[in-house]
């Protein structure tokens, strides 16, 4: 070999080392070009050795993205993983080069990071991480190996780079339904709350339980349809000799028509004078007054309510009964099991102002059961076969119910136990279409007939 020839093979690779370099030199040119559009970045490790010997083919995948006006960026995997979610440097899809020394952590780790930021990527893998490439493809993260075809990889990404700005504004939108129901979430609970606190201040208005009066045996059913109730009810012992019952039922449900039953609650006085002045006000005196006085505070809405007061004589064991606008009260007598209804003939309260309400006066058998109860028993007992607003509708059948109840076949606690069970058998019972209150009081005889 001549001198020249031995001259020339020996720098043939220098040569080669200085084409490589200028090539990369070129490529990373090519990659960090300023370019009018979208960018991709590429994230890599820190490995030199790697990263030389990858160089060559990014910079292929650049120049032909290059040509469809996409430049490339350059961050290494600990800029990737230290980058916020939700930031707009996630925007841009992301080339993921993975190393044969990069660890199976830290694949986890970029992993977790394209799923928190919704980010699109290409990962190329070597092939001594066949086990990478199945992890990542599990959780929807496309992966080729390092030396897919550059065409083919420019594809893949002009093609995620073209459709990320669609994610980035469905991203923007879920983000911003997220806060709307998240806003709702925390009103709903607050609502939830005051409601219940409203339920607490009605039930504070009633009795926390029937009061223990001699000579009278009682029960009671009370189901609101929702967290406060349009029914209330109240048993008071006006005296050693007389007891009253009210029930009253404000026309609506919910919140408004809850807050007529605070109205109507304060409003009904039972007694007027003190000491031995105390004077016990007749039931139909009393529903008078509340009558005026809810007309007196009407607005532009009429607000009314049906009602039925009773006031029991212990010493005579009668009844005296006034109702307004209300469904009748129902006798059950014990020896015959007749039922006798004790219509009301009183207007609605809140209507119409100085109106009079008539009373009846019943005397009572030992055993005999009387009933007050609100409308909501009329839809407590839907037809058999009802579907949708069919189980709204009335029905006759909560009178057998009701009579049944106080026919005196099993005692009151238990009759009172075998109706609710049966309230609870009837088609939508979770879902009752209204408040439901029943009064029940069973009379064991007078007292003057007791001490003589």
């Amino acid at each position: 070999m001549n001198i020249a020839h031995r001259q020339r093979a020996l720098s043939e690779p220098a040569e080669l080392v200085r084409s490589a370099k200028g090539a990369l030199r070129m490529g990373r040119g090519i990659a960090g070009e300023k370019i009018c559009g979208p960018k991709i970045l590429v994230a890599s490790s820190l490995d030199n050795e790697t990263g030389e010997r990858n160089a060559p083919h990014i910079n292929l995948i650049a120049s032909q993205l290059g040509q469809r006006g996409i430049g490339l960026e350059h961050i290494s995997f600990e800029k990737l993983l230290s980058i916020e979610p939700k930031k707009s440097a996630m925007q841009a899809p992301v080339l993921i080069v993975i190393s044969e020394n990069d660890s199976d952590s830290t694949i986890n780790r970029i992993a977790d990071q394209l799923l928190d930021h919704l980010c699109p990527a290409l990962v190329l893998v070597p092939k001594s991480h066949e086990h990478a490439t199945m992890m990542l493809r599990s959780q929807g993260i496309m992966c080729e190996p390092n030396d897919i075809d550059p065409v083919h990889a420019s594809i893949i990404l002009w093609t995620l780079a073209q459709r990320q700005p669609a994610i980035q504004q469905l991203s923007t939108d879920l983000k911003i339904t997220e806060m709307s129901i998240n806003s709702v979430h925390t009103e709903i609970n607050k609502l939830h709350e005051e409601l219940q606190s409203a339920a607490c201040i009605q039930r504070e208005y009633m009795p926390s339980k029937l009061p223990a009066i001699e000579g009278i045996d009682m029960g009671i059913i009370y189901r609101p349809a929702s967290y406060v109730s349009g029914d209330i009810y109240d048993v008071i012992e006006l005296d050693k000799d007389h007891t009253g019952f009210f029930l009253a039922d404000a026309v609506g449900h919910g919140v408004p028509a809850a807050l007529m039953t605070m109205v109507i609650t304060q409003g009904l006085h039972k007694i007027e004078g003190k000491g031995e002045n105390a004077r016990i006000i007749e039931p139909g005196e009393a529903l008078r007054r509340l009558n005026n006085t809810m007309t007196e505070h009407q607005g532009e809405q009429a607000r009314f309510a049906t009602a039925v007061y009773a006031i029991h004589n212990k010493r005579t064991n009668t009844i005296t009964v006034a109702g307004a606008g209300h469904p009748p009260s129902l006798l059950v007598r014990s020896e015959s099991g007749d039922v006798e209804h004790l219509e009301s003939d009183g207007p609605l309260l809140g209507v119409f102002p100085d109106v009079e309400f008539g009373q009846e006066t019943i005397t009572l058998r030992p055993g005999d059961v009387f009933i007050m109860y609100s409308d909501g028993f009329e839809v407590a007992f839907p037809n058999k076969g009802a579907v949708g607003d069919e189980r709204k509708r009335p029905t006759l059948t909560y009178l057998k119910e009701l009579a049944d109840a106080g026919s005196g076949i099993e005692t009151l606690a238990d009759a009172i136990a075998t109706l609710e069970s049966h309230l609870d058998n009837q088609s939508g019972s979770l879902h009752q279409p209204d408040d439901i209150t029943a009064l029940f009081f069973a009379s064991v005889g007078s007292l003057s007939s007791t001490e003589s």
